[in-house]
């Protein structure tokens, strides 16, 4: 008889593209039963939120269905009749770190709508990422997930793609105006304030790229509200360059982005489509999470990360310290890094970049 499982995730495009490898390995684990996907609707009015279904595989899941964001007494309701109405067999909860009143809250919701759950009652012990031994990295959100589930996360390239289609890169390429030869492609939005590096920083850089004459397109990739931003950092370059920003689907922007060289960016949605679609990529990131924990699942990846002494503050806004962590990774070593990517020298692990002040520090896990 054909089961009904079901999937409970987050709906951000990060939180998805992370999760790949797990949906593929429960898809395996369950050939013949029909595969659901519930997650959260995005937040009303947020544009850099799109629901799974624009960016994910059709063939993924059988079904698609979004609870409703909130606590209130309507929301609770209404995701009730939903998990009892979608009659699930088993639910995986891959869900992010939740604490013990949480965790019982939703234990107790789903005995009650009837759902028995994987990785719910065994997720107390597991929610935290774990130290990786002999590095300064934590455990990745995708291994934590897969712990929790009682599964070992798979990494390649085929379990993170998204299946970017032959019909979905001719579209790209007609909206690149061609094939480039070399194109980079950034993308300098964030949902977060705190993991902004500047438009300062980030017009310098583009700066500095126009001299790599190799460089024979720069596209700018993000959300509608987003375009201005870019529009900005554009004028910098004297060459070609596009801005779609809120002109093409999150696939085809996938589509965009495996036309390219390279992907220069902040810790963002764009930077997990652009490890799956296995573009070289450097990334900013601010030092808001713990090291490790969300970087791009990438086996060719330069991450520019602060070791400062409140890193993994979980903050959104950063007034005291003023971002520090971000605004002190310097423009030169963010080009150093493009160059290098740019030039074919591929570490052999990945290298992650830990600045000190003036001093970086490599270490490769």
């Amino acid at each position: 008889m054909r089961r009904r499982i079901g999937i409970l995730r987050t709906g951000s495009i990060g939180d998805h593209l992370i999760a790949v490898p797990l949906y593929r390995q429960i898809k395996e684990a369950h050939p013949d039963d029909t595969l659901v996907l519930v997650c959260n609707l995005p937040a009303q009015g947020n544009r850099k939120l799109v629901g799974p279904a624009s960016f994910l595989p059709e063939s993924l899941f059988d079904e698609w269905h979004n609870y409703p964001v909130g606590s209130d007494w309507n929301a609770i309701r209404a995701t009730y009749r939903l998990f009892r109405d979608a009659d699930l067999d088993t639910l995986y909860y891959l869900m992010p770190g939740r604490k013990a009143r949480q965790l019982w809250r939703d234990r107790v919701f789903f005995w009650l709508a009837r759902v028995p759950v994987i990785g719910l009652r065994t997720g107390s012990a597991a929610q935290g990422a774990r130290q990786q031994a002999d590095t300064n990295l934590v455990e990745h959100e995708t291994d934590r997930l897969a712990r929790s589930i009682g599964l070992q996360a798979r990494n390649t390239p085929r379990d993170r793609s998204i299946d970017v289609t032959a019909t979905e890169r001719a579209e790209a390429r007609v909206a690149l105006g061609g094939r480039p030869e070399c194109a980079v492609v950034i993308s300098i939005g964030t949902k977060l304030t705190v993991n902004d590096w500047g438009l300062d920083k980030w017009s310098q850089l583009v700066n500095s790229l126009a001299a790599v004459r190799k460089i024979d397109r720069l596209v700018l990739i993000g959300s509608p509200d987003e375009h201005a931003y870019s529009e900005a950092l554009r004028q910098h370059w004297p060459r070609a360059a596009l801005n779609f920003c809120g002109r093409l689907s999150p696939r085809v922007s996938a589509a965009v982005l495996a036309e390219a060289k390279l992907f220069v960016g902040h810790d963002s949605g764009p930077m997990h489509m652009a490890a799956a679609v296995g573009v070289p990529i450097v990334a900013v990131f601010s030092s808001r999470n713990p090291p490790g924990q969300w970087f791009p699942l990438s086996e060719n990846k330069r991450i520019h990360y602060s070791v400062i002494e409140c890193m993994g503050c979980g903050k959104l806004t950063c007034q005291e310290l003023q971002k520090e962590c971000i605004r002190r990774i310097s423009v030169k070593e963010v080009f150093d890094s493009c160059v290098a990517a740019l030039g074919g020298d591929e570490p052999s692990a990945s290298v992650f970049q830990f600045p000190r002040g003036d001093a970086a520090a490599h270490v490769a896990p």
